[in-house]
């Protein structure tokens, strides 16, 4: 039986762009390199993260969440970061039969990052 992912709550953003621009000083070009570094390194990370669920293992997938998670809490992305950390802990505790039936809630939170994060700092 699988468990229950907690969900982030809608105060919780999809990407933090105020705490961004106050951690960096307000400095939008970091911002924008930090975005771009994020745009070209995460989505690999994604793919190995969707084989290693896709093939139970669970090593390969720990490591893999446990990357993201870092690149989403150095970024601002705190609801993906919640759910990694989640996902980890499950495939730490070697229930990847969890992860599997939460992996299309991770692909949500992913993919609403994506969405977000192309605009950050666009204009500014």
């Amino acid at each position: 039986m699988s468990k229950e992912l907690a969900q982030p709550g809608p105060d919780m953003p999809v990407i933090d762009e105020t705490r961004l621009l106050e951690e960096f000083g307000g400095d939008q070009e970091i911002l924008n390199e930090l975005r771009d570094l994020f745009l070209e390194h995460v989505p690999p990370l994604y793919e190995d993260i969707a084989l290693a669920c896709t093939s139970a293992d669970e090593e390969a997938f720990s490591t893999s969440i446990h990357s993201l998670k870092g690149a989403c809490a150095t970024y601002g992305a705190p609801r993906l970061a919640m759910v990694c950390k989640e996902l980890e802990t499950w495939a730490r505790d070697g229930d990847m039969d969890s992860v599997a039936a939460a992996f299309e809630h991770l692909t949500r939170e992913y993919q609403a990052v994506f969405d977000q994060i192309k605009g950050v700092g666009a204009g500014v």
